[in-house]
């Protein structure tokens, strides 16, 4: 039986956006122009575009541009380049290797360099190393583009984003009107003071250089005065009082009048008009544009170190948000496909009909048809009737009647679904809208405390550390995340196990980990920490059919003394001398156990000469892990490090390389401490 395909129109819109977009950049990045006419942002934009219809557009808009914005000679040698990305594109697109980050950035550069061989040989020197910088250029704007528009996103990649945030800004600071001025360059300035506004003053500074050298790249005299004036001008926004939208445009202003004044005539006035307009464009920008790190940071600048309370609040506020936040961005689910219900019902009436072979053969398309005429009065209405469908359908199906029933039954059951997933997104807004209001309410009596606490100070124990990550054979990188951190009176070694493996999976463990690293950083004990990332790991789970395992030792670097917490973790191992102990768990994983439960806990107490190991899946189970303590028990070195690498090796003999593989040993040397036991 062949699936009803019903095509919406928000599909449509977003297909066309997404083209647009595609289409687009690579158009305006024709305009940025390198070295008398390379245009290497747009060649490495159509790479990052990729097969298909994406690469289409991005083609397309590198052709529409480069005609427009650059010399016919290079107009030609860029449309080459770009045209052999294309097909190399839809050539290799399902192999292997091309999963890799550095192919695409590598193909463009050595694409992009077969087109302008033949020009750099006459061009000399000169030219060549042109080219070559071209070239680097084509392919770190590929890696770029790659990672803005098809990847994660923006927030966890601000180089790329900056990247391609100067690619744009280089297009439009091409463009200079009769009198000089350049509109792309009042952009700049504005982009810039956004940034020095918004972030550190070193950061602002290092955007600042990016932004003034390309535009001095776009300008081609040879000259660095816009890198030179926008990073003092960025240094001397850092004077201002910080959340001070008023005195910071002034600052930038006064900045920009003082470097200007040197400057002949012609060039200062551009100089100056360009600074004014950024500046008077700054103060007309919302103020619910700002992320508020400035705005609400009057007291960053306060002498005086907050106390170790408040300190302490003020992290948990943040784990909190951070937790909210990582709620707040899943991924929805793709809406039902209304189709569904029409195939389900044909199963059970068409299928065994004398007629099938005509509806849904010979006459699928108009079959389609009449369904997908049907279906917006079917979900208007909740109910099917025989009117809702055309004549020629009607008489022609002998089963219509069994068939609508069918219909019916199905829709029911499709309009229930919804109005469950409707209920179900619901509630999980609102329980990821508490943990938002637990921060402010933390985060508002944390502004409300004084006063100061002292530290006792302690001789720790010292320790040594040995961990290793092993991808799953084929996969680029490991599904496990681990961490160690001190708090003030702890050690933490966290590792976690994400469901599957490759990025996916490395995405959902390394989220679990820094969660819960954030915790424990903000002073909150263990088990409510744990319990917390549990409800919001399950909550998560309904969207993403994920769950990550959770294994965590918090030990005290004065008395020895530790818990180890396990949610669905392989087994750790405790081994002094020719003994090895194995600990293990028999609660599910974080996002599947249950929320009311408490994380499994055992108590030890380590003394000197103990190694204590922890592995995940990928290395042994609780069903085969007896070559392991044998290893361990035979183990007569005191590197961990070393024991590490035993391990990973020896897991390859025995379980090969069939999940990642994640190893986290920790070495106590040898003291005067007591034995090995439980408390």
């Amino acid at each position: 039986m062949k699936s009803l395909a019903f095509v919406r129109k928000k599909d449509v819109s977003g297909k066309i956006v997404d083209s647009a977009i595609h289409f687009l950049f690579p158009a305006i990045f024709a305009g940025a122009s390198l070295f008398g006419g390379y245009a290497p942002f747009a060649v490495g934009s159509v790479a990052a575009a990729g097969q298909g219809r994406r690469g289409m557009s991005a083609l397309l808009g590198c052709a529409a541009g480069a005609l427009l914005f650059l010399d016919f000679s290079h107009a030609l040698r860029t449309i080459a380049a770009a045209v052999l990305l294309y097909t190399a594109n839809n050539a290799f697109y399902d192999l292997k290797i091309y999963q890799k980050k550095l192919f695409l950035p590598a193909l463009s550069a050595v694409l992009m360099l077969s087109v302008e061989f033949v020009y750099v040989i006459k061009g000399g020197i000169g030219e060549a190393a042109n080219c070559l910088l071209s070239v680097l250029a084509a392919a770190l704007c590929t890696h770029c583009c790659r990672t803005v528009l098809r990847d994660e996103g923006t927030q966890e990649h601000p180089v790329a984003v900056t990247v391609v945030v100067l690619g744009v800004l280089m297009a439009f600071s091409a463009f200079e009107t009769p009198g000089g001025f350049a509109p792309g360059r009042i952009v700049a300035m504005l982009t810039m003071l956004l940034v020095a506004f918004e972030q550190e003053r070193s950061t602002a500074v290092a955007f600042a250089l990016c932004t003034g050298f390309a535009v001095d790249l776009v300008a081609g005299d040879g000259s660095f005065l816009h890198t030179a004036i926008y990073a003092l001008s960025a240094l001397a926004v850092g004077f201002a009082r910080r959340g001070d939208r008023v005195r910071t445009a002034l600052w930038f202003a006064c900045a920009v009048l003082v470097f200007s004044l040197p400057l002949y005539a012609g060039q200062g006035i551009i100089l100056l008009y360009e600074g004014l307009a950024a500046t008077l464009l700054f103060l007309l920008v919302p103020t619910k544009a700002f992320h508020g790190k400035r705005l609400a940071g009057a007291n960053e600048m306060a002498t005086e170190e907050p106390s170790p309370v408040r300190k302490r609040l003020e992290e948990s506020a943040a784990a909190f948000r951070e937790l909210y936040d990582s709620l707040s961005h899943v991924p929805k689910r793709k809406e039902e496909n209304p189709a569904v219900l029409f195939d389900r019902a044909a199963e059970r009436v068409c299928r065994s009909c004398s007629l099938c072979n005509i509806c849904w053969e010979k006459e699928y398309q108009r079959t389609y048809t009449a369904i997908n005429d049907a279906t917006p009065t079917l979900l208007k209405n909740g109910e099917g009737k025989g009117e809702d469908f055309p004549s020629y359908f009607v008489d022609r199906c002998i089963r219509f009647p069994s068939f609508l029933t069918a219909v019916n039954s199905e829709l029911r059951d499709y309009l229930l679904r919804g109005q469950y997933r409707k209920s179900l997104s619901d509630s999980r807004a609102r329980a990821a809208g508490q943990y938002a209001q637990v921060s402010e309410v933390l985060l508002a009596a944390a502004g409300k405390l004084e006063g100061t606490q002292t530290a006792l100070a302690v001789q720790p124990m010292p320790y040594q550390l040995g961990m290793s990550l092993r991808p799953k054979k084929g996969e680029r990188v490991s599904g496990d995340s681990m961490s160690t951190f001190e708090t003030e009176d702890k050690l933490c070694l966290l590792l976690s196990d994400g469901m599957g493996s490759g990025e996916e999976a490395r995405k959902e463990s390394a989220m679990a980990t820094r969660l819960l690293e954030r915790f424990l950083r903000a002073g909150i004990d263990a088990p409510p920490a744990l319990k917390t990332l549990n409800s919001a790991l399950t909550l998560r789970a309904e969207e993403t059919d994920s769950f990550t395992t959770i294994d965590l030792l918090l030990l005290s670097l004065q008395t020895g003394e530790g818990e180890l917490y396990k949610y669905g973790a392989a087994p750790s191992y405790i081994k002094r001398g020719g003994t090895v102990r194995r600990v293990t768990c028999s609660c599910l994983p974080a996002g599947l156990q249950e929320c009311s439960q408490p994380p499994e806990a055992t108590r030890l107490r380590l003394e000197g000469g103990t190694f204590f190991v922890m592995i995940t899946d990928g290395v042994a189970d609780a069903t085969n892990d007896e070559w392991l303590q044998n290893l361990l028990a035979g183990w007569q070195g005191e590197n961990p490090q070393l024991l590490v690498s035993a391990i990973l090796a020896d897991s390859i003999e025995r379980t090969g390389e069939l999940d990642d593989a994640g190893v986290l040993v920790l070495y106590l040397p040898k003291s005067d401490a007591p034995e090995i036991k439980e408390v």
